[in-house]
């Protein structure tokens, strides 16, 4: 008996080595990559020039937020808008950490990013059901793929992540408390992530049902249990906690919102902007225009999304679709990086296109060579990746 189960559990252990090393080997390789394209894009600057290089748009924003805060105060020199789009938890970190370590602040929020993107693969490795090809495709697409240098920069998306993994990792186990602790966190990161509440109740629902067979008695069963309604009643409050800071600070608890009006962005269907940003036809040439990637990301997005939900799995897909949808109505601005963060979505592409050897292998090869030319794009501050 002992040596019919030694064979299982050293495949055991060496698939949890695994889980760790190679999220650690894409994460060498993606800072390998994008320094190279770094070296490509600006052969005249110094190897120290890199991390600032890197840090591009909203990067500076969160920059000064580690350092200084919120504004007190709308800012002439910043298009007369303050920095309260901008959700408090990932800077508010970052400057934590900042005051312990002996780094300059991008520097710091770049370990911190990588750090946090990192544990963000690891931790995710329950939601690929054992499938060991499409977590590596995982592992490189957040560490060395196309968009990797939003989780190892200084960007809310590291945070977004994390949270978000985690909040799906303890629905798929039932742990509601977890879940809800994780998306205060959640929606402290980001103002889509208090939709993960949904999710929550909806996840809850489903056991409900599949445990009972049957819709009766739902009501009934969620108020004998105090530690769900304990779970959905915490799970909003980074988002609450942050509109009462606003309302003390500034005066306007729904800052984050009115501010949007200073960066000029219009409010709008979101079927008219996405049917827009695809017509929006290059004057010359067949490359397709920044509005027609932009709007390219969110269709795939939606379609990834409609997959969730032919595959019945119903929290994702809601809490999917509904931040996807929501910054549609102020336009097509950053959705590439919307998309591209999205867990739900993203670890759907890459269950999907590990389904075959030849697929993955293929696959693995574009995310790591998109790992340097995407980068190249970004050093050249082509406006659909913002």
């Amino acid at each position: 008996m002992q040596h019919m189960l030694q064979p299982a559990s050293t495949t055991s252990r060496s698939r949890t080595a695994l889980i760790f090393v190679l999220p650690l080997l894409f994460l060498v390789i993606g800072l390998a990559l994008r320094f190279l394209a770094f070296r490509v894009a600006q052969p005249e600057a110094g190897p120290s020039a890199f991390i600032t290089a890197m840090c591009r748009w909203d990067c500076g924003w969160y920059v000064k937020m580690a350092q200084t805060g919120y504004d007190p105060f709308p800012i002439p020199s910043r298009i007369n808008a303050g920095n309260w789009a901008f959700f408090p938890f990932y800077p508010l970190l970052v400057g934590a950490i900042r005051l312990v370590l002996p780094f300059p602040t991008i520097v710091t929020a770049s370990i911190v990013s990588l750090l946090t993107t990192y544990a963000a693969a690891v931790i995710a490795w329950p939601l690929f059901e054992r499938n060991l090809r499409a977590f590596t495709l995982y592992a490189a697409y957040l560490l060395s793929g196309p968009f990797a240098f939003y989780f190892t920069s200084f960007f809310t998306e590291p945070m977004f992540v994390l949270t978000m993994t985690v909040v799906f990792v303890m629905l798929k186990r039932s742990n509601y408390m977890g879940a809800g602790l994780a998306t205060v966190l959640l929606s402290a990161t980001r103002i889509v992530g208090v939709f993960a509440t949904l999710s929550l109740i909806v996840q809850a629902a489903l056991d409900h049902r599949a445990a009972t067979g049957s819709w009766r008695g739902l009501i009934g069963a969620f108020l004998k249990r105090p530690n769900l309604l304990l779970a959905i009643f915490i799970a909003p409050l980074g988002l609450f906690a942050y509109m009462a800071f606003l309302n003390f600070y500034i005066g306007d608890g729904l800052a984050f919102q009115h501010t949007q009006r200073a960066w000029g962005r219009p409010y709008g269907n979101p079927i008219f902007f996405v049917w827009q940003g695809l017509t929006a036809w290059p004057n010359t040439g067949f490359w397709p225009t920044s509005s027609q990637w932009l709007a390219g990301a969110a269709v795939l997005g939606f379609v990834l999304t409609l997959v969730l939900a032919w595959r019945r799995q119903w929290a994702q897909a809601l809490f999917a679709f509904v931040s996807l949808t929501l910054p549609l109505f102020a336009g097509l601005a950053s959705v590439i990086r919307f998309t591209a963060a999205m867990v739900p979505i993203t670890v759907l592409a890459m269950q999907l296109l590990a389904s075959r050897r030849w697929l993955f292998a293929l696959s693995l090869l574009g995310i790591i060579v998109l790992g340097y030319v995407i980068p190249l794009a970004w050093l050249g501050n082509n406006v659909a990746l913002v």
